[in-house]
């Protein structure tokens, strides 16, 4: 998505949805885009991506809270 980076890779979508929480209480705008498979969108990663713009406040904020090295 032009606009947008990817910050964070999750093993699945209740790990990207804390991760995400994290993001929103610290004012960061965030989405979460699932793999391709419609039929088992709680299995599988799920990617977090942010405006272009706080992806850098968006990886401190998750270095912070333990969702990234």
């Amino acid at each position: 998505m032009e606009g947008w980076t990817k910050v964070f890779i999750a093993a699945d979508v209740f790990q990207a949805k804390l991760a995400e929480d994290a993001l929103k209480q610290n004012g960061i705008e965030s989405h979460i885009y699932r793999g391709p498979d419609p039929n088992f969108p709680a299995i599988g990663e799920a990617e977090l991506i942010v405006p272009d713009d706080k992806a850098e406040a968006a990886i401190g904020v998750l270095q912070e809270n333990g969702f990234i090295d």
